[in-house]
């Protein structure tokens, strides 16, 4: 089977940073009656524990993606939560070329008067696919430029297409 699936998730930012601190303050809320003393019951505190890292654990296995599966020209945009993929197949148009282009964007926090405005460019990588009329039909991010091309030449192989890998200085 010749699938290619893309994963949007970063567990640093976003919802995903607010799963894995739930998930560390519900392990904490576990141990700390074996170092704090505590006026509540040990029912409660395992119940508020356990049920803190349950909703952290949800919220870090959730992320959306795009699966191409090349056997049977299917793709699939999903959002995934605990393993299970939903979304709904369409027919994936016929790929003749791949690029890997670099990218800069200017990043920038906004300003909330607690935490301090940061800002930077970051370099990213593109995979573009495009169709045999020149359009645009997906694109993916990769951080790193050894995991970019791995990543399109995979979907090159498995597409029969063209891979262009832009000049990268």
């Amino acid at each position: 089977m010749k699938t290619f699936n893309y994963q949007n998730r970063n567990l640093f930012s976003g919802p995903h940073l607010l799963g894995l601190i739930l998930v560390l303050v519900g392990i904490f809320v576990l141990i700390s009656p074996s170092f704090l003393e505590s006026g509540s019951s040990l029912e409660k505190v395992i119940t508020i524990g356990v049920a803190t890292l349950i909703i952290g654990l949800i919220i870090l296995s959730s992320y959306s993606g795009t699966l191409l599966d090349f056997s049977k020209n299917r793709y699939k945009n999903y959002f995934s939560i605990l393993g299970f993929r939903f979304g709904d197949w369409n027919q994936l148009p016929q790929i003749s070329k791949i690029e890997v282009l670099p990218y800069s964007y200017k990043s920038q926090n906004v300003p909330n008067g607690i935490s301090p405005t940061l800002s930077g460019t970051v370099n990213s990588f593109k995979v573009s696919l495009f169709s045999k009329s020149h359009q645009r039909v997906f694109s993916f991010h990769y951080s790193k430029l050894n995991k970019a091309v791995k990543k399109a030449n995979q979907i090159a192989v498995d597409s029969n297409a063209d891979l262009i890998i832009s000049s990268i200085q």
